[in-house]
């Protein structure tokens, strides 16, 4: 979940200000330019996942996840060879893409994906003030929701200690 949401726009927000990155790390950002920006690239990809996605979802056969990942990687190579997008945009966008596929709920995934097209909007926009800010309403945002009257965040906000360490070492239920 961690990296559907954040890894993306921590990426672009390094391809944006590569002198925050470690002299070791310098190899993360795109090697090659093309004449479309990168933030188009990120939500071209995106959207095309979910494109794919949901033609899969609508295949009513067996074959329908084996042609989505054929389909996937031809058209990923042919976007590469043509030139619309640098390869580390795919690399990343599927990354972020099977972080939000392993996501246990299906509207979590989406809800993930929604958050993380505002927060590259924000990293676009403001650079690293966007990603901080954007960063911190999240959590915020999270921080304050209520589900039948319990925090979200409990057993880390209120703090309560036995909570937490129940959920951690969780007993048998007989």
């Amino acid at each position: 979940i961690f990296s559907s949401i954040f890894f993306l726009p921590l990426w672009f927000l390094f391809v944006l200000e590569p002198d925050l990155l470690p002299e070791q790390l310098a190899f993360i950002g795109p090697n090659e330019t093309t004449n479309i920006p990168i933030i188009v690239q990120l939500f071209l990809a995106d959207f095309g996942i979910e494109f794919l996605r949901m033609a899969a979802v609508h295949t009513p056969t067996s074959l329908s996840t084996a042609m989505g990942l054929i389909a996937a990687v031809l058209i990923g190579q042919i976007a590469i060879d043509v030139g619309l997008f640098v390869p580390e945009v795919i690399l990343y966008v599927a990354v972020a893409g099977i972080g939000n596929f392993m996501t246990p709920s299906y509207e979590l995934g989406i809800a993930n994906k929604m958050f993380r097209l505002i927060l590259l909007a924000l990293v676009a926009i403001f650079h690293v003030p966007g990603y901080i800010i954007g960063v911190t309403l999240f959590i915020l945002f999270l921080a304050s929701i209520r589900s039948l009257n319990i925090p979200y965040f409990w057993p880390f906000l209120p703090f309560s200690p036995m909570a937490f360490f129940k959920i951690l070492v969780r007993q048998s239920v007989p």
